[in-house]
């Protein structure tokens, strides 16, 4: 298979060679394919980051809504099927070039399907990231309150320093490929937070009743919350560009090693808090252990700054869908630094604004993993896949003149000109550094008709549209 996309290593004619600043490395990794600097590791530690969070939290309750043998086929068939919809939509990105989820759905939908990406993409990222203020909101007050008694503690307070101080500046940069060393961090919290749960929830689970068995309570529910807790495929082209060897091979590699891990650090994670807890389960596992918790307060510590480097994951998609929608960023535009910045701070204290002061975990599960979800990791990916499957000459649907577009095609060039102009003719046996990247040319994709993908596109198609169905029925009921 071609390696389409991939950064050529060899030698090249000096005139080729382009020193760019970091900040202009970040423009262009977040727009467009050939700029990306990242490991497959590192991406995968990234994609790890973007999928363990708050939906992990909430795994136990899924497992006891389930059932404990269907929740654990369950989380598999969701995780797999999840791995399958990062990969269609970045094979159909590669078909017809499109790098970008919102403009890839314009081509398959017309501006109307833009709309509706950007809007799912924003309720899923967004309510992603309140998820996540109210996890730290359950675990900072609780520590703060029990080992400073003699302050006043305030949740909505403790939040918005939080925020302001430690997340906002993390939030400030254009692609997501600067969070990758932090992510790596925020994983690496997990095993500890994982340790806390083993040490201590033995000691609860004599108090609790934890069937094992196959009856369900609440399937529907179950699902919602696993399709929230597996769900990244709204950072699949985000963290695609970041990535060194943009090829197939290397894009199913970085999320095959983030699928394996996040299924292992959740799974773990939902089967020690069930088993402790069973049919006593919250939501949020950690409000079942006693506030003067030792250990467990090493753990909701623990969370919390997992947390705080894992809003960042779900903001970048947010803020990018936002941009979209108020015609700031185009295949033509990109925001200027004042509208980065100023979009950046409004939209981040718009959505701490809500976290601070939601409570309700359970409905931020139901409602971001049955529509959301289950429409941007399901049914969107299979769409892009059949409907880009022959790689037909349609074009972006457009109310623009031919000499409008023409114009647009233009300024596009002079736009990257001008961001490439220092253009260095230095001597060929110069060392290449990390912001000197070698661009190959863009060779086709290999798309040979795979029936075993195609018959995998039927599949998810098929259970994302059964989910939002069932999810709607039964909010309705509700």
């Amino acid at each position: 298979m071609p390696d389409y996309g991939i950064i050529d290593e060899r030698p090249v004619a000096e005139e080729e060679v382009v020193l760019l600043t970091p900040a202009e490395q970040d423009r262009l990794q977040s727009d467009r394919p050939g700029y990306g600097t990242r490991h497959r590791l590192e991406v995968g530690f990234n994609l790890v980051n973007a999928t363990c969070g708050a939906g992990m939290i909430g795994l136990p309750f899924a497992v006891r809504l389930a059932g404990f043998y269907p929740g654990l086929l369950l989380s598999i068939f969701v995780a797999i099927l999840s791995q399958l919809g990062s990969y269609m939509l970045i094979l159909a990105g590669q078909r017809i070039g499109i790098y970008k989820y919102a403009v890839l759905v314009e081509y398959l939908m017309g501006r109307p399907g833009y709309h509706f990406l950007n809007w799912m993409i924003f309720l899923q990222s967004g309510g992603t990231c309140i998820g996540y203020f109210i996890l730290i909101g359950d675990t900072l007050p609780v520590l703060l309150a029990m080992y400073f008694p003699q302050y006043a503690i305030h949740r909505s307070i403790v939040i918005w320093m939080i925020a302001v101080l430690c997340i906002l500046p993390l939030n400030l940069a254009r692609s997501i490929g600067s969070l990758a060393r932090w992510s790596i961090v925020s994983v690496l919290c997990f095993p500890v937070i994982l340790l806390t749960l083993l040490i201590r929830a033995p000691a609860y689970a004599s108090e609790h009743t934890a069937p094992i068995g196959w009856q369900p309570t609440n399937l529907v529910g179950a699902i919602g919350i696993m399709a929230f807790a597996f769900a990244c495929s709204q950072v699949a082209f985000n963290n695609y560009l970041t990535l060194r060897d943009q090829s197939l091979r290397g894009w199913t590699i970085a999320s095959s090693f983030a699928t394996c891990m996040s299924w292992s650090l959740s799974m773990l994670f939902a089967i020690l808090g069930y088993l402790s807890f069973g049919t006593d389960l919250q939501p949020n596992l950690f409000l079942n252990f006693a506030a003067d918790d030792a250990i467990v307060n090493f753990g909701r510590l623990t969370l919390s700054v997992t947390m705080i480097l894992t809003i960042p994951m779900a903001f970048y998609p947010t803020r990018e869908a936002v941009q979209k929608s108020l015609g700031l960023e185009s295949a033509t535009r990109q925001p200027s630094q004042t509208e980065h910045y100023v979009l950046t701070v409004i939209l981040f204290f718009g959505i701490t604004a809500i976290g601070a002061y939601a409570r309700s975990l359970a409905k931020v599960y139901s409602i971001i993993g049955g529509f959301s979800a289950s429409t941007l990791v399901y049914i969107l990916p299979a769409v892009a896949y059949f409907a880009t499957r022959q790689r037909g000459q349609r074009q972006l649907p457009s109310d623009r003149s031919k000499e409008e577009e023409e114009e647009e095609e233009e300024e596009e060039e002079d736009v990257l000109k001008a961001l490439l102009a220092r253009v260095h003719h230095t001597s060929s046996s110069r060392p290449a550094t990390p912001t000197t990247p070698y661009l190959s040319s863009s060779r086709p994709v290999n798309d040979r008709p795979s029936h075993l993908l195609d018959l995998a596109a039927t599949i998810l198609l098929l259970w994302g549209t059964v989910l939002v169905v069932y999810t709607a029925s039964f909010l309705t009921a509700v």
